[in-house]
């Protein structure tokens, strides 16, 4: 597959058209940010990418690995499965994803979109894209977990995240702690709209949308950073 450079044949030189010829086609950018915490198989992609079909999700991955922004690997150790990932390069476009969403957040009329919902990895990007990490530094630390599933694809498993929370700063990541003052598990969406949209955390527990074992008072504190950090570009 050679690289579709429209811009770029048409003549145009800016560095910006340039990047909008490797992420600016519909999907580049949603892909980017599923694989943001870690290699995801294609059909892993495909079910959480709802309306996206498996021709245009082979195409889109297939280009962004020629153009040096997601490099094909292997999952597992016995049995290998293809996976994709994000390369070094293609991480730093985290800081496209969270400048791109503060302007829609800063400027949109149209935002919130009503009736929509967001992935495990698009509720923590937006999180960390509020809360960058290595910020924040506190005395009193804190150590959570999220399990979150996407109720509208149920095939996909869930995916755990984690934050650290201390006096370096506020680090938040894929993956597990040994233990912790707070977990939460369920929906994504509904964890979306209570750490990004003022949502009662109450009303989600009692619908069954959430759960959490540990200190609420805890998580209290961390609903408190983000909701801080919304009304500063509300």
């Amino acid at each position: 597959m050679t690289l579709n450079l429209s811009y770029g044949r048409l003549g145009d030189a800016c560095a910006a058209a340039h990047a909008l010829d490797l992420i600016g086609d519909r999907w580049s950018l949603i892909v980017v940010r599923e694989l943001m915490f870690g290699p995801r198989t294609s059909p892993d992609l495909r079910s959480s990418l709802i309306g996206i079909s498996t021709e245009e999700l082979n195409d889109r991955l297939q280009f962004l690995e020629r153009a040096g922004v997601v490099v094909e690997t292997e999952l597992g150790y016995l049995t290998k499965t293809t996976a994709y990932a994000l390369t070094d390069w293609g991480r730093e476009l985290e800081k496209v994803l969270s400048a791109l969403s503060l302007w829609a957040l800063e400027g949109s009329a149209h935002f919130p979109v009503p009736s929509t919902g967001m992935t495990p990895s698009g509720v923590m990007v937006a999180m960390r894209t509020m809360v960058p990490p290595q910020s924040l530094p506190t005395q009193a630390p804190i150590r959570a977990s999220w399990k979150l599933t996407d109720a509208r694809c149920p095939d996909v498993e869930a995916q755990e995240f984690r934050l650290d929370w201390n006096e370096y700063g506020f680090d938040l990541d894929v993956g597990d702690l040994p233990r912790v003052d707070v977990a939460v598990t369920g929906d994504s969406t509904a964890w979306a709209g209570v750490a990004l949209l003022g949502q009662s955390l109450d009303e989600a527990l009692a619908m069954g949308d959430l759960r959490v074992e540990g200190d609420q008072a805890v998580l209290a504190r961390v609903l408190r950073v983000f909701a801080d950090a919304m009304a500063a570009v509300g």
